[in-house]
């Protein structure tokens, strides 16, 4: 276990409804600042009228961007080296989640004002721009972070088999490091105890994130079929298309709860029988991503009824914790397969927490560091 380290994280952070996004990479964090000390970086990703912000646990820094994109990247690299260079921290380890984050670590270091730096990959994109000069940089960057990072984490077995694509097979400190949640955060409801015929599905950005004509269908078949079940959709949708399910006629099968802090919103999923997810495949970095919601419901114990946008739904098949539906057909079969047969249901439950429990991320972040050359 690392102890007594002075960690700097470096992050792009979403927003919506006024409220930060977080992800896997925070479970990194949360896992290190038990016995370090963690300072934070965080720029906007997308809506530069949020601010930039340093915070430690004795200085706080704020910083409105001047400039748009694509300005505003190179604006925000430049920031976090003078930050770094004012207020003369010195650290063990920077852990940077994206490449633009990973090339201010670099000149950091090249300063001399970190040991080490290690690059999370949460995504990877072919093409991410649609603009040949941002992609190249956006290669080329990529391609620095896995060159001259002291050690590689990502989150999918892809990712991995892509990482050394780029570097063109040459040996490289790679490690898997799945979005998964701490196992024993994660409430478990006795399958008894958990809500029939209630599904949850957890969205974090949802016009972007969901299939919203599948999803439909799906449930238009599914009201057929079983007309009193509950779908409970944990996150933010906007008021337009909670109208749309309205006068598709699930008014009483559906519950929008909004944005719930973490505990909340986990425990409402655990209260369910069945975890789901549909995922939208417009996005290119979903091929190489991973699935934090899909494995959040496998913790919990639901067994998992989801696409096969994400790899992690391949882990799902292999570990039979679920099934991969490809079609809104087969989803609506899968739900009620579930549902109509104790047996199997209990069976299934039982080898989503053995695969969860095999992917608690402290046991995970506790090897990788212990492993960690300092």
């Amino acid at each position: 276990m690392m102890k007594n380290k002075k960690i700097l994280f470096i992050v792009h952070r979403l927003y919506f409804n006024n409220q930060v996004k977080k992800g896997g990479a925070d479970r990194i964090v949360d896992f290190l600042k038990t016995q370090n000390t963690i300072d934070i970086i965080a720029h906007p990703l997308k809506n530069i009228f949020y601010p930039s912000f340093f915070s430690s646990n004795k200085i706080e820094k704020k910083y409105h961007n001047h400039f748009k994109q694509p300005f505003c990247w190179l604006e925000q690299i430049i920031i976090n080296v003078i930050w770094i260079l004012k207020i003369n921290f010195q650290y063990d380890l920077i852990i940077a989640t994206d490449p633009l984050s990973f090339f201010s670590a670099y000149i950091i270091k090249k300063l001399k004002k970190t040991k080490k730096i290690q690059f999370h990959s949460t995504d990877y994109s072919l093409p991410r721009f649609k603009n040949i000069i941002f992609e190249f940089f956006y290669q080329k960057f990529y391609i620095l972070a896995l060159k001259r990072a002291d050690l590689i984490t990502v989150v999918s077995l892809k990712m991995a088999n892509k990482a050394y694509e780029l570097l063109g097979y040459k040996k490289k400190n790679i490690v898997i490091l799945p979005n998964s949640p701490d196992f024993s955060k994660i409430p478990k409801v006795p399958p008894n105890n958990r809500k029939l015929k209630h599904f949850a599905i957890s969205v974090g950005i949802f016009e972007d994130q969901v299939d919203l004509k599948s999803l439909l269908i799906s449930l238009k078949f599914l009201k057929r079929l079983m007309n009193d079940f509950i779908l409970e959709i944990i996150g933010y949708v906007p008021k337009k298309y909670i109208k749309l399910f309205y006068n598709k006629g699930f008014k009483t099968n559906t519950i929008f709860y909004g944005i719930l802090p973490y505990e909340k919103a986990i425990k409402k999923i655990s209260e369910c029988s069945i975890g789901i997810t549909c995922y939208s495949a417009n996005h290119s970095y979903v091929h190489y991503a991973d699935s934090l919601k899909i494995r959040e419901y496998a913790a919990a114990g639901l067994p998992i009824v989801c696409d096969n946008i994400y790899g992690t739904a391949q882990e799902v098949k292999e570990n039979i914790a679920g099934y991969v539906y490809n079609n809104p057909t087969e989803m609506v079969e899968y739900l009620i397969k579930l549902t109509s047969n104790k047996k199997l249901y209990l069976t299934i439950s039982n080898n989503a927490l053995n695969w969860a429990k095999k992917m608690d991320k402290a046991r995970l972040l506790s090897n990788l560091y212990e492993n960690f050359n300092y």
